[in-house]
């Protein structure tokens, strides 16, 4: 029953319908920032009840259990569980203790708080993979139908030009139009046009055309994989169909990070599965070289070589987010509390300026400082290295976490936004079964 839960996550991994509750500690200048507001998200329902389920499969399990053929390995292995167990325990109290000081002395207490326990939530939700190592086929075919719905959505609001509206509110689109303010556009300059017209940029259910194309960049290796792995014609076309549906919706993003990545994880994930080498010694350190080149292209063509209202704003929060850094460079302002310091450090303020800083590992180190840094990193890197697999599909899997890492760089939400940070829970906790 748990893992029903779990599939239908994932199909509903891109919406984000949800119920914002506004305590005084979410406005910053009196004003509301949905960065701060506690949500309760359809999916945060879905993962709770998964974990209920399965908390009730444990317990029915062990009650079921036979312990008396067990006896004997139970006792060979008492010395090792112990020494193991003290391991978890040093582990467990050197993050408790951390956790407990980022809360202490952050400028928002509450604000903290209710990060922490959203990122207890995720990784309850990485424990579950982990341990449960749900079927990838029956994930990828479930993050399918995902793909489908906001491909699909994607595509009719750039030729409706404003939001499909109806129903689709349910899976959490929001109202909007080429003309509302502060809306997503782009410039195209098309044949037989003396001007450039300004045409909305595809939303889907995500907040932003910049958070779909993460969401497209970091699955369609998975549909690609599928493609190839299936001899069923059938199921070939079906994959076909959602690739070309997903590419084309990451066009009409005309998010040039996603587009330059995503061609780059396309190409890495083709060339695994057909064992293509174009490169003698082929390795790791050369597409990192790529994605870097890539990405630092894609930022210099997104500046237009001119310091644009946007990246000004960039450029200053990143600012502010290396002076929040120097003050508390070792505990950091508190996890979730940039926006809350921000006014403090940003004396020049738009309309917009209430944002993260649009680089994850900033905004980690602002938030929770050197030794939060060095804890994650240490975490992270202990449960990927455990996976000794080389087969194309764990290989691809941790080429799509690599490209939100990548994407890190110059976004933030993979760690800000829920459907961004369920994608990185997932993606983090694939590479680690």
């Amino acid at each position: 029953m748990s893992q029903i839960f779990f599939y239908l996550l994932l199909i509903l991994l891109p919406t984000q319908l949800g119920y914002h509750f506004w305590p005084s500690w979410a406005f910053v200048l009196g004003r509301r920032v949905d960065y701060l507001s506690p949500t309760l998200f359809l999916t945060d329902i879905l993962i709770i009840v998964m974990l209920i389920l399965w908390s009730i499969e444990l317990v029915l399990k062990s009650k079921n259990r036979e312990n008396k053929s067990n006896k004997l390995k139970i006792r060979s292995k008492t010395i090792t569980n112990t020494i193991v167990s003290f391991s978890v325990i040093r582990n467990s109290l050197i993050i408790l203790i951390f956790v407990f000081i980022n809360i202490w002395f952050a400028v928002n207490r509450m604000v903290a708080l209710y990060a922490w326990v959203k990122l207890l939530e995720f990784f309850l939700l990485g424990f579950y993979i982990v341990k449960t190592k749900p079927d990838v086929r029956r994930s990828i075919l479930s993050l399918s139908i995902g793909i489908i719905y906001s491909s699909i959505l994607a595509i009719a609001q750039f030729i409706l030009q404003h939001s499909v509206g109806g129903v689709l509110w349910f899976l959490g689109e929001r109202m909007f139009s080429s003309v509302t303010p502060g809306i997503a556009q782009i410039p195209l300059c098309l044949p037989g046009l003396t001007s450039c017209p300004l045409y909305l940029r595809s939303y889907a259910t995500f907040p932003h055309p910049n958070v779909l194309g993460g969401f497209l960049v970091a699955t369609l290796p998975l549909i690609i994989w599928q493609f190839f792995q299936s001899n069923n014609k059938k199921i070939r076309i079906f994959f076909g169909v959602i690739f070309v549906l997903g590419c084309v919706a990451l066009l009409l993003t005309f998010s040039r990070s996603a587009w330059a990545v995503g061609f780059i994880a396309i190409f890495i994930t083709i060339a695994k599965i057909k064992q293509i080498t174009l490169i003698k010694n082929w390795n790791k350190k050369i597409i990192v070289l790529i994605l870097i080149f890539i990405v630092v292209l894609c930022i210099l063509v997104t500046q237009q070589l001119r310091l644009t209202e946007s990246v000004v704003v960039r450029l200053q929060l990143a600012a502010a987010a290396i002076q929040i850094w120097k003050t508390v460079s070792l505990f950091g302002v508190g996890l979730g509390n940039f926006l809350v310091a921000l006014p403090r450090y940003l004396p020049s303020r738009t309309i917009y300026f209430l944002q993260p800083v649009h680089n994850i590992y900033l905004l980690l180190l602002s938030e929770i400082g050197l030794v939060g840094i060095g804890i994650a990193l240490f975490s992270i890197i202990s449960l990927v290295k455990r996976k000794k697999s080389h087969t194309p599909l764990s290989l691809i899997i941790r080429n799509s976490l690599f490209t939100i890492c990548i994407l890190g760089f110059i976004d933030h939400y993979s760690l800000t936004l829920q459907q961004g940070q369920l994608l990185l829970t997932l993606f983090i906790s694939l590479a680690c079964t």
